[in-house]
């Protein structure tokens, strides 16, 4: 009886829906395999276009999206907006076979989470969905000497006037790449008191999401790291 117990115990904690949108049937269905091999992530849904996708999101209410960029009709980052419209606390990954500049920023600006290529190895796939829900944002390394690349030349403007003292040390864990829960504890206060200062943080810089934030404040002039 209280093996059985044990394993009930075992079992109780639910694993992360997600749902997978991509045009390509091989790489989608490799996907959706990777995904389902996890012990942390269940694909409820793989679907070859944003329209199939959003026909049925409510239904689903996956908690992450994996989406190409480049999708056919309706393509990646409108159907990102439209995600981040209708489920805020939904997480969206982009998935693409290029590294362009201006992909990466529209991406980034409209709230994406994490921004990975194509070529990613299986086990880096499953790294980045444990880091996206540590309170990461994951990124493969070439998108993100790509983003800096960008920010070395964009205009310099002061985002972060309005911050407080405490959510600028926030936002310096956060460029230097810390999750959430790490954050936490490098400033010895709880995750959810973390958590509290991030919301006012979007709030005051008008963003949606952890790579968003980062994004605008890299371009802020008053802005340096430690």
């Amino acid at each position: 009886m209280k093996a059985i117990q044990h394993l009930r115990k075992k079992n109780t904690v639910p694993k992360k829906r997600l749902i997978v949108v991509e045009d390509e049937p091989v790489v989608r269905d490799g996907l959706e395999y990777i995904i389902n091999q996890s012990k942390e992530y269940e694909c409820i849904g793989a679907f070859p276009s944003a329209e199939d996708a959003l026909d049925v999101i409510d239904t689903l209410d996956p908690e992450i999206v994996l989406t190409d960029i480049g999708l056919p009709g309706m393509d990646g980052i409108s159907f990102l907006r439209e995600v981040k419209k209708s489920h805020p606390e939904c997480s969206v990954v982009m998935l693409t076979i290029f590294e362009d500049d201006d992909r990466v920023m529209k991406s980034i600006m409209a709230g994406a989470d994490g921004y990975l290529l194509k070529k990613t190895p299986p086990n880096k796939i499953a790294s980045a969905l444990n880091e996206l829900n540590d309170g990461g944002a994951p990124m493969s390394t070439q998108i993100a000497k790509k983003v800096l690349e960008v920010f070395r030349v964009a205009p310099a403007q002061d985002h972060t006037a309005s911050l407080s003292e405490r959510e600028v040390e926030i936002l310096e864990q956060l460029v230097k790449g810390y999750t959430s829960k790490q954050i936490a504890e490098k400033l010895f206060i709880s995750s959810e008191t973390v958590r509290g200062h991030l919301k006012n943080i979007y709030q005051k810089l008008h963003v949606h999401s952890k790579t968003e934030a980062v994004a605008k404040v890299l371009k802020s002039k008053s802005f340096s790291l430690s």
